[in-house]
This record gives C-alpha cells, structure tokens and sequence, in this order.
C-alpha cells in the first residue's frame, strides 16, 4: 500500500490528479445525493446557502459521457485562469527571451556577493506581500520557471523555486489580512466591516511568514550543489542564464523589466481599487508582451513563436488546473457536494463552544479538497456556519479567521488545489514537495489552533 502511495504521488501532478478524478467518480456512487436550498441574499447580493434546508433526493448517478463531458465543463470553468495564465506566459517568455530577467538575476548574485543566501528571504517576503495584501495567488504560475532557474543557479533545487514562489505566495494568501476573495466575501456573508480585525491577521502573518522563511533556508543549507537532481530537467535554462554571467543591463533590458513592473503596479491597483479580475489582468500581461515585443524589434513570425513556447512553459499547469476544476463540476452534476457539507455540518453540532473555531479550521481544510476556491467556500459553507456560531456564543471574526486559514494553508497540501499546479509547472513531484513541507504543515496546524483558541479566549470582535 505504501509504494501504491509513493507511485502515485511520485508521479506528473496530472496522472496524479487523473487518479484522484478517479476515486471521486467512484464516491459519486457511493454518496447518496442531496442539497441545500439556495436562495438570493439582498442584503449581500449574493446567492447562499439556508442551512436548515439540507435534504435528501434521487440519487443521480453519472454516466460515462456525464463523467467526461464533466471534464470539458472543468476547463470552460478554470477558462478564466487558463487565458491568464498563457497570456501571461508569453510574457515571461517575452523578458527570459531576450536576456532581462537573467541579467537582473545575475547583477543581484553580483552584488549580493558571498551573501546570496539572503535572495531566499528576500524573494519570499517579495512574493507573499501579494498574497497578503490583495489576495494574490494564480498570477504567480509563470513566474514559477524563472524562481525554479534562479534556485538552481544560486546552487539549491527546484523545491526551493517552488518554495520561494507558488509557497510564499500562498503563505501570503492565507494569512492575507486584505484578502478581497476569502475575507471580502465572508465578510460580507457575516455583515462584518470590510477588512475588519486586520491586525490580528498582520500578526499572524508575521509569525508564519518568519518560520516559512527559517524552514525554507534549514531545508536549502543541506542541498549539495553538485548532486542535484533538477540540474537535468533544466539544463537549456541553466545555459541561458550561465550565458548571461558577467552581462550588463541594457537600456533595452531596463526598458522592458520596467514595463514589466509597470503592469505588475497596474494590476494590483485596478485588483484592489477598479475591481479587476482575470479578464482584465489577462488584457494587462497580453499587451505588456505585445509592447515588448514592438520595443525588441520582434518579426510578427518571432512574436508568434514566443508566444507559442510560452503557451508550452505552462500547459502542465494548465491541465492539473483544468482537471481539478473538472472534480468540481462532478461533485456538484452528482449532487453530493452538499452531503459531504451537510455531514462536516452534523460533526460541528457535537462539539463544545471552546472547540468550534478548531473545528471550522479543520471542516475549511477538508471542504478545501473538494472545493479549491476560497470565495467559492465562503459561499458554501459560511451560510452555514456563521448562524450556528452564534448560537454558541462565539464572535463571527473568529469563525471567518478559522474559515480562513483552513481554506488558505491547505492550499499547499492538497493535490486538487494550486500546489499541484504550482508543482506540475516546477516540474517538481508532489512525493518531493510533501517529503519537504509536510512536517512544517504540522507545524502550521498547531499554530492555528493556538492563534484560533487565543482570539476566541479574548474575544476577537467584530471590529
């Protein structure tokens, strides 16, 4: 059974998720159908779920043709994310191709000197602020290649790539204290302020953010630069930055690593204040490529062959994303998505009012395996959870930290939410990255618990 395990998590993040599509077209036949009655919140605008009207009906089994047209409505579904991340691929493309990106890497390594170690704190603390200031998560998927090279360079491997990219952002995500996708929204379901109880948020932020970087440099100390395994996988793009060693940074560099900052600034200001979302952020990376290629003198030829290698960099990704979405689309066409929320509901009622928050935390963490959006979880199961919090006396903030945290940090566990597609896209094996952060996630577990029971013990207000 052990090497069972070891197979399937040592394999592609897709044959991995493949398998998992498996094992949940076989619950949809063993869970009997069910759902809640939803209806329109006017106060909040949005639709919700009464949790008092959990019945069971017909049980609705998937035909063959449901389970893979299930998988085409998955990636129409993810198609928002999908286009973003090609067209922001092609961007990176854009910026690696023509040598900025390395020769900036190579000026740091430059005057960092016998210091390089500290790129690792400087990098991760970079990468989480955008997680924690306005809910950054997928944007980070093409940069992942370009923090995988630089690990690789700087003499660690590919899990500190991911480490410093896909994991510090989510890190970020999950102690956000402006997170407008999970925070936002079930703020609004609990008719909090919005944004409401941030220091508390900023604390633990700081407190989880400390140890990952102190985690992520232990484990990057003990690499042997001469017996890496990744140096293979990454050869052409190890060549390319070797290349750049000792090369100055043009005017033309700077120009185009501007314009790339200059985007970067422009979405997190219409993210935070014009309400932009994938579509709009798509549109920003699409024409900043476009730019860059007017600006570097590219043929309309050149232009379409790096947009096409650009789309290849993140086309693993792009399927592990497709596919989890396509689990989704399952659960929900079978109509047992609400029984597995209804049954985490039933085990909440049996617990002592100084345990609810643990017990949030730990229904968030399991719902995250079957439901890899936050706001989508804060539609489905806050509803639920908010009202029998007040019947045990326990304030909303506290239930909506517990949500948060639950929903945020099992992001990088679970093989259907971004760690896969973070992982498929570094070409690291889930084996590789479990075998490096499971141990922290133990970590992780107990301080939630311990941050959840200090703000239910003094009271953690709606304000």
């Amino acid at each position: 059974m052990d090497s069972v395990v070891k197979r399937f998590l040592s394999a592609s993040p897709v044959a991995t998720i493949m398998g998992i599509l498996i094992l949940v077209v076989l619950m949809t036949y063993l869970v009997p159908s069910g759902e809640f009655v939803r209806e329109l919140d006017p106060n909040t605008g949005l639709v919700v779920v009464d949790g008092a009207t959990y019945h069971q009906i017909e049980k609705n089994y998937l035909s063959i043709m449901d389970v893979f047209t299930s998988i085409h409505q998955g990636f129409i579904d993810a198609a928002d994310i999908i286009f973003l991340c090609f067209f922001s691929s092609f961007y990176i493309r854009v910026i690696t191709d023509c040598g900025a990106f390395y020769a900036v890497i190579q000026n740091m390594i430059r005057k960092l000197g016998n210091k390089k170690k500290l790129m690792i704190p400087i990098m991760i603390l970079a990468v989480s602020l955008a997680g924690v200031t306005y809910g950054e998560l997928e944007d980070i998927y093409p940069l992942i290649p370009l923090f995988v090279t630089t690990s690789i360079l700087l003499g660690y491997n590919a899990v500190v790539g991911v480490a410093i990219s896909g994991g510090a952002v989510m890190i970020g995500f999950a102690a956000s204290a402006f997170n407008p996708y999970t925070i936002g929204v079930a703020q609004n379901i609990a008719g909090l302020p919005l944004y409401s109880g941030y220091l508390y948020r900023l604390l633990i932020y700081v407190v989880f953010i400390s140890l990952y970087i102190f985690w992520v440099m232990r484990y990057a100390s003990k690499i042997d630069p001469d017996h890496n395994e990744d140096l293979e996988t990454y050869r052409d793009q190890i060549k390319e930055m070797e290349g750049t060693e000792g090369m100055q940074l043009t005017g033309q560099h700077k120009l185009v690593i501007g314009g790339f900052f200059a985007v970067v600034a422009m979405m997190i200001y219409g993210a935070m204040q014009l309400g932009w979302y994938f579509k709009e952020i798509s549109a920003l990376f699409l024409m900043g490529a476009l730019f860059s290629c007017v600006l570097l003198g590219y043929k309309p030829q050149t232009i379409v062959d790096t947009a096409l290698n650009g789309f290849k960099d993140i086309l693993l990704g792009v399927m592990v994303i497709g596919l989890a979405r396509s689990i989704l689309v399952m659960l929900n066409a079978s109509l047992v998505l609400d029984t597995v929320i209804y049954g985490l509901y039933q085990v909440m009622l049996l617990l002592p009012k100084a345990l609810f928050p643990i017990g949030i935390l730990f229904i968030q963490t399991v719902t995250n395996l079957f439901i890899p959006s936050g706001s989508g979880q804060a539609a489905a199961v806050m509803p639920i959870m908010i009202p029998l919090a007040d019947l045990l006396e326990v304030n909303r903030q506290v239930s909506i930290l517990a949500f948060q945290m639950g929903d945020g940090y099992s992001n990088l566990l679970w093989p259907t939410g971004a760690i896969a597609v973070v992982c498929g896209i570094g070409k690291v094996s889930l084996q590789r990255w479990y075998k490096f952060f499971l141990p922290f996630f133990m970590v992780i577990i107990l301080l939630e618990c311990i941050f959840l029971i200090a703000a239910n013990g003094f009271g953690y207000g709606p304000f």
